[in-house]
C-alpha cells in the first residue's frame, strides 16, 4: 500500500468517528428532559342571567354590575332594534367579559327562538349593536306511528324517542296534525288503540332541531280501519288541504274551538252540575285548558253578544249563515275589539281561557246550535266550508297529488310487518 493511500485511509476513519461522536445523543431518550405544563388563561369569561318577573333589563344589567354611563350607551344602542320595556320575563342575556379586567365586551340579548341583539364595547366608538338570525335548513321529515293500548296519538308522538326531535318539536307536530283533521276527526274521542298514521312535512329546522315553521305536505290516518288522506294544495288563489278526490276536508265549522286539548265534560242532556249539585242538561261541550289559551271563532260569523251572562260567566255568542250559533263561554278575557255587530273568521282569536262564573277550573264551555236546537258539536254532522278543487285546477292538483304519494311511499305503514327490515322514523332530506 502507498503511504498516500495509507494516510487517505486514516483521515477518513477519523472523520467517520468523529461524525458518528457528533450526532450520538448524550442521553438515552428516557431521560429526556419533560417540560413543565403551560397554562393558558383564557381571553374571556363567559356568564348568562336571565330577567326575572317583575325586573327590568336596567335592573338585571345592574346585577351584573354594568352600571353608569356604560349601561346608559348599551340600553340606547339595544333601542335601535327593540324597546328594553317589551322584553318578557324568562328573557336570557349573555355577558362576555374580558379575563384580564373583567370589563364587558360583548352582551346577547336573545330576543326568541330566531333572533339576538349582539351589542359589542368597542374603545372609540362604544356600544354597538347588530341582529342575528338564527340560521335554519330547510328538510322535510318523514313520520310513522300506531297507537298503543291505553295510549293516544299525543303520547304516541310525544314518547317515540326513534323520532329524533326535540319534545316541544314532536307536540307541535301533533298540534299541526290535530289541526289538519280538525274538521273531520275528534283526536280526543276518534283514535283508537290500533290507529295508525304516516305523514312528511316539511320544515324550517333551527340547529337545536325545533322548527321556526312547519306545513305537513301530506298525511294518511287509518281509523278503526277506515283512511282519512290529506294533501296540502295551494296554487296562490286557494289553499288548503283536500282528500285524494279533491275535496275538501275543512267544514263549516271546526269541531273544537281551541288547539288539541282534553274535553273535561261532553255534551249530555242530563249531567250532574259540580257546583250546583243538581241535575241538569250540559248542552255544550267543556274544553279543559290553562287560562289564557287562545279561544278561536268555530266558523266565520258575526258576534251578536258580547259580556257577563249568569253562570257562563264571561261570554262572545257568535251568529252564522244557515242559522247556526255557537257560543263560548267561562272566558277569562275578550280579544281586543270584541263587540256586537264585528265580523269574524274561522280560527281568528275571539277571548281566552278561564274560569269566570259556575266554574271549578279553567276551561271554555262551547255551544253549537241550528235554529235554536243544541248539537253535540262531536258528533254533528257539519256543511262543507270550502268547495272541491275546480275543474280548472284538476290537473295541478293530480300532478301534486301523484309527487307528494311518491313522498308518503318512502315509509312503510305503521305497524307489525313481516319479513321486513326496520326503517328509520324520520329521514331528513335537505332541499
Amino acid at each position: 500500500m502507498s503511504p498516500q493511500r495509507a494516510v487517505l485511509l486514516i483521515v477518513v476513519s477519523i472523520l467517520s468517528w468523529g461524525l458518528v461522536s457528533f450526532f450520538e445523543p448524550a442521553e438515552s431518550v428516557g431521560d429526556a428532559p419533560v417540560l413543565a405544563a403551560f397554562y393558558a388563561a383564557p381571553a374571556e369569561r363567559v356568564e348568562t342571567h336571565v330577567l326575572k318577573r317583575g325586573e327590568t333589563l336596567s335592573h338585571l344589567l345592574d346585577r351584573a354590575s354594568i352600571t353608569g354611563g356604560e349601561l346608559s350607551n348599551l340600553l340606547l344602542a339595544l333601542r335601535e332594534h327593540r324597546s328594553p320595556r317589551q322584553l318578557q320575563e324568562g328573557l336570557e342575556v349573555t355577558i362576555r367579559r374580558w379575563f384580564s379586567s373583567g370589563a364587558p365586551r360583548l352582551v346577547e340579548v336573545r330576543l326568541n327562538a330566531d333572533s339576538t341583539v349582539r351589542l359589542r364595547s368597542e374603545p372609540e366608538a362604544g356600544w354597538r349593536s347588530d341582529v342575528i338570525v338564527t340560521p335554519t335548513v330547510v328538510d322535510t321529515v318523514f313520520v310513522r306511528g300506531q297507537i298503543g293500548s291505553g295510549s293516544s296519538l299525543y303520547h304516541a308522538v310525544l314518547e317515540d324517542d326513534e323520532l329524533g326531535l326535540p319534545p316541544a318539536e314532536r307536540i307541535a307536530m301533533v298540534s299541526e296534525l290535530a289541526e289538519v283533521y280538525v274538521f273531520r276527526l275528534d283526536f280526543s274521542r276518534d283514535i283508537q288503540p290500533g290507529d295508525r298514521f304516516r305523514l312528511a312535512y316539511e320544515r324550517e329546522a333551527r340547529p337545536d332541531g325545533t322548527a321556526r315553521r312547519r306545513r305537513i305536505l301530506i298525511a294518511e290516518l287509518e281509523n278503526r280501519g277506515r283512511l282519512y288522506p290529506a294533501l296540502y294544495f295551494s296554487n296562490g288563489e286557494i289553499g288548503g288541504y283536500y282528500d285524494n278526490t279533491g275535496a275538501s276536508l275543512r267544514t263549516a265549522f271546526r269541531r273544537y274551538p281551541v288547539d288539541y286539548v282534553r274535553i273535561t265534560s261532553a255534551f249530555a242532556w242530563r249531567r250532574y252540575h259540580p257546583v250546583l249539585g243538581v241535575y241538569r242538561g250540559h248542552l255544550g261541550t267543556d274544553f279543559g285548558a290553562p287560562t289564557g289559551t287562545r279561544i278561536l271563532a268555530a266558523g266565520d260569523g258575526t258576534v251578536s253578544f258580547v259580556g257577563r251572562r249568569g253562570g257562563y260567566g264571561n261570554v262572545v255568542e257568535l251568529r252564522h249563515p244557515g242559522g247556526y250559533t255557537t257560543l263560548y263561554a267561562h272566558m277569562s278575557r275578550f280579544a281586543s275589539g270584541m263587540r256586537a255587530g264585528r265580523g269574524v273568521k274561522q280560527g281568528e282569536v275571539i277571548g281566552y281561557v278561564g274560569s269566570t262564573g259556575l266554574a271549578t277550573g279553567p276551561h271554555v264551555h262551547y255551544e253549537l246550535r241550528k235554529n235554536g236546537q243544541p248539537l253535540d258539536a262531536r258528533t254533528a254532522k257539519l256543511p262543507p266550508g270550502a268547495p272541491p278543487i275546480a275543474a280548472a285546477l284538476r290537473g295541478a292538483f293530480e300532478e301534486v297529488l301523484a309527487e307528494r304519494q311518491e313522498l308518503l311511499a318512502r315509509i312503510a305503514p305503521a305497524g307489525p310487518r313481516l319479513a321486513e327490515v326496520a326503517e328509520p322514523a324520520v329521514v331528513g332530506v335537505t332541499q
